[in-house]
């Protein structure tokens, strides 16, 4: 039953950042990054690549999540070194390559 939980546990999480992605990609308006920050249309040189380089991030973030819901229903105990050690270093990593996608489309 813990195997269950996990691994449904897991699937929801990659599937909200899937779905953040996905909106990302559909979105005409520049995706923000920080909760609560809007990213003013003109400071982006290319919205639509900026929107598929946002939408790439997040999926990439969500494969961590399907992955270690998968490896939850093999062994528990690696899915929650991968959710510890991928989603809380994964995080980290989010930033620096928003970080850089951001420095790539912001009018100079």
């Amino acid at each position: 039953m813990g195997k269950v939980i996990l691994f449904t546990s897991c699937m929801i999480c990659g599937a909200i950042f899937l779905g953040i992605g996905v909106y990302a990609a559909k979105r005409k308006t520049p995706m923000n990054f920080w909760s609560g920050v809007d990213i003013p249309s003109e400071t982006i040189t290319n919205i639509p690549a900026y929107n598929r380089a946002m939408s790439r991030l997040w999926g990439s973030y969500s494969a961590v999540w399907f992955v270690s819901g998968f490896a939850g229903l093999w062994r528990p105990e690696a899915a929650t070194v991968l959710m510890c050690v991928l989603g809380a270093a994964g995080a980290v990593v989010l930033v620096l390559i928003y970080r850089r996608i951001e420095k790539k489309y912001r009018v100079k």
